[in-house]
């Protein structure tokens, strides 16, 4: 049986989908981080690892093509290495995309659309008249706003700013610091400094759950992020020159973990746009690979 692969790799695990030439999913699985901006020999071990799997599970010959959506992926030369290590390892046709466009795909094919993604970090993928454009996506240092991991990082800060002033610290505080291991100032510092990105990003359930219980600094800190998001959906909107219905996508955990950010984050929206539509499914980004396919025949 012919069949794609199609990888989503992200800051904190991948997922490969394998489907057969109707849609269909095939096969399934979860593997480590894909980043090579973060750490480029685990990413490759990684996707490595999960391609093997299907692969040995599923036949090479019958195996079409690869598709990977990776963040990060357009500075340097990553595309080139990565699609090289892919081709040389498994013997087939490799795709690379920035994980933003591949899932842009998956949501709209070729169509216009906007799709906003918060999970580890955040970005906007904009399609209009068959070509897209990145809003966001700059990175942990430059942006993410409105991401798990600038939130965390926001919720850390107010933690430092407390401190210093010798003010006491609220119940988040203390959730947050039990939760990374300490509560001086060293425990502080090794764990935002000696940890990745999906390791902070990894503590903003805590957010979540005490935003659901009540807490008004958990509620402000999703809240915040949820604003963030719309702003950045704005902009992507107003990058293409759109001044008419839209559909937007939305995709990522911090959307479908949190009712309160999705509320905020559609209350922001029709404060400014007249005419759209949402997509709520969380359609897996490997899903685009139909799509490629598809394009690659014609």
């Amino acid at each position: 049986m012919k069949y794609l692969i199609g990888i989503d790799a992200g800051g904190t695990k991948s997922e490969l989908v394998a489907y057969d030439l109707s849609g269909d999913v095939i096969f399934k699985k979860i593997g480590g981080a894909g980043n090579p901006a973060v750490n480029l020999e685990n990413t490759l071990n990684n996707i490595a690892s999960l391609t093997g799997d299907c692969i040995d599970e599923l036949g090479k010959e019958e195996c079409l093509l690869i598709s990977i959506g990776m963040a990060s992926v357009e500075t340097g030369n990553y595309v080139e290495l990565i699609k090289q290590h892919v081709e040389q390892n498994f013997g087939v046709e490799t795709i690379v995309l920035n994980d933003a466009e591949m899932a842009c795909m998956a949501y709209f094919g070729g169509g216009d659309g906007i799709l906003a993604i918060a999970g580890t970090g955040s970005s906007c993928y904009v399609q209009k008249n068959g070509r897209g454009e990145m809003a966001g996506g700059w990175g942990h240092i430059l942006g993410d706003e409105g991401s798990g991991y600038h939130t965390v990082i926001e919720a850390f800060k107010n933690i430092i700013y407390k401190t210093d002033r010798n003010m006491e610290l609220d119940a988040l505080s203390m959730k947050l610091l039990r939760e990374s291991g300490g509560f001086s100032r060293s425990d502080i510092m090794k764990f935002i400094y000696n940890n990745e990105k999906d390791a902070i990003a990894s503590l903003f359930p805590v957010i979540v759950h005490a935003a659901e219980a009540g807490d008004l600094h958990a509620m402000n800190f999703l809240e915040k992020a949820a604003k963030e998001l719309a702003e950045l959906t704005l902009t992507a909107y107003r990058k293409k020159g759109f001044n008419v219905h839209i559909t937007i996508g939305i995709k990522g955990g911090l959307f479908h973990n949190s009712e309160l950010i999705r509320r905020v984050y559609l209350n922001e929206l029709k404060k400014h746009l007249t005419s759209f539509q949402i997509i709520e499914e969380d359609i897996s980004a490997a899903r685009a690979v139909l799509y490629l396919h598809n394009r690659e025949q014609k």
